[in-house]
């Protein structure tokens, strides 16, 4: 069965964003906005196959906590759907 997922990862919020900050002081310069607060992170898609959507999740788990995210300083979190082969063709434009 084909799978996407979508994973967020984000530092904590202990964690200083330095380069959250350079970019939201340079939002600032460039904008009339007051920006109070900006925080960068990441967004991973992947297309991938599995046996079941059980199974997909799991391994989805197990790449972010060995590989995607480093857990010491950073957040996750992610979704996992079936796609049908329709939806795939939609997504390939």
């Amino acid at each position: 069965m084909k799978f996407k997922t979508k994973v967020y990862v984000r530092l904590r919020a202990s964690v200083d964003d330095s380069a959250g900050n350079a970019v939201r002081d340079a939002c600032g310069k460039l904008s009339d906005m007051t920006f109070n607060k900006l925080r960068l992170g990441k967004l991973i898609e992947i297309d991938f196959e599995a046996n079941t959507e059980e199974y997909a999740n799991q391994e989805v788990e197990k790449l972010c906590k060995r590989f995607l995210a480093n857990e010491v300083i950073e957040d996750y979190e992610f979704k996992v759907w079936k796609v049908n082969s329709n939806d795939e063709e939609e997504n390939t434009n």
